[in-house]
């Protein structure tokens, strides 16, 4: 298997990182730089991932699989201890509901309100560029909207899970990961924390104790 990473800090294929750090893998990792924008062009966005996203993987037998939870859930298929989506039927739905929530109404609205505002030059040069796949980006008006989206269902969550060790109670599991690169990101990138959040806060620092856990705000992952 070829894990196709970035090799500083970004959330998506972070989450896949981590995932696997926790279980014990070892990834063979191939570098598609971001900042040159590979990853909207060819090979990789014609043989890999037709939307030019990371994470990827490349199996064996030559078959590519994208998306954070596709990639997660066939890694737990193959390697299902220590379980971190869940051993019953009930763990796993349990941590499938909270990983679409976070995906959905943090991380979603997290990562486009970036775009459209930290992120707008960056992205914007995609349209100048006709080999490259993938060119919709927001108006900079949508980017305060979607940045207060997320807020709001970053506190709305700290309220749900108060008095809770981890997102799914004493287990800890993707969702956990994935919040926890998602808060990361935008620690780093204008949309901290809420003051309102303490158990985000408290959270977040419990999961820097982690040795699979990323601190910089930038540099290798080496």
């Amino acid at each position: 298997m070829i894990f196709y990473d970035f090799d500083l800090f970004a959330p998506s294929p972070y989450v896949v990182r981590m995932f696997a750090a926790e279980k014990g893998l070892k990834l063979e990792r191939k570098i598609i730089d971001l900042l040159t924008r590979e990853n909207r062009r060819a090979p990789f966005a014609t043989a890999i991932s037709p939307l030019g996203e990371l994470p990827a993987v490349l199996l064996d037998d030559g078959t590519a699989l994208t998306e954070i939870t596709a990639i997660c859930e066939y890694l737990e298929e193959m390697h299902p201890n220590p379980p971190l989506i869940g051993s019953t039927p009930l763990e796993r739905a349990e941590t499938r509901m909270w990983v679409r929530r976070i995906d959905q109404k943090i991380a979603e609205p997290m990562g486009e309100g970036f775009s459209a505002v930290e992120g707008r030059e960056f992205f914007e040069t995609d349209y100048k560029d006709p080999d490259l796949v993938t060119k919709t980006i927001l108006p900079p008006e949508a980017g305060p909207a979607l940045k207060a989206k997320a807020k709001e269902k970053i506190i709305w969550m700290d309220g749900q899970l108060r008095g809770k060790q981890f997102v799914c109670g004493d287990r800890f599991t993707l969702a956990d990961i994935y919040l926890y690169c998602y808060l990361q990101f935008g620690e780093h990138q204008g949309q901290p924390i809420p003051n309102e959040a303490s158990w985000m806060r408290d959270f977040f620092d419990r999961m820097m104790d982690r040795p699979t856990a990323w601190h910089g705000e930038g540099g290798s992952l080496e």
